[in-house]
C-alpha cells in the first residue's frame, strides 16, 4: 500500500500496486485535490510537491477498517481512501443512506 503526502501532510492512501501504479493513480487525483477542500482549506495549492511513499502500519490499519465499513466489490480495481476530512463528502455519504 501506499501513500500520498502533499507537504508533510498524508493525504491518500491506496492498495494499487506495484509501486509505479500507486503513484500514477494518486498523481492523477491532483486536478481533483486542487479544487477539494478538508476544514475549509484547499488540500492541494497545485504547486507543493506530491510525494508518494510506502503507507504506514497506521494507515494500513484506517484503510482495512474503512474498507470492511463498506460492501466488497466484486472487481479487482485499487481503492483510493482519503486519510483527511474532505468537505462535502461527508454530506455525500448520508445522502445516499
Amino acid at each position: 500500500m501506499f501513500t500520498l503526502e502533499i507537504g508533510g501532510r498524508a493525504v491518500a492512501v491506496t492498495d494499487a500496486t506495484p509501486e509505479a501504479e500507486a503513484r500514477e493513480l494518486l498523481e492523477s487525483l491532483a486536478d481533483e485535490m486542487i479544487e477539494l477542500e478538508s476544514e475549509g482549506k484547499q488540500i492541494w495549492d497545485g504547486e507543493s510537491p506530491l510525494h508518494v511513499r510506502p503507507a504506514t502500519e497506521d494507515e494500513i490499519d484506517a484503510f482495512d477498517e474503512a474498507e470492511m465499513d463498506e460492501e466488497p466489490e466484486e472487481d479487482d480495481e485499487p481503492i483510493v481512501m482519503f486519510l483527511i476530512p474532505v468537505d462535502g463528502l461527508e454530506e455525500d455519504d448520508e445522502d445516499e443512506d
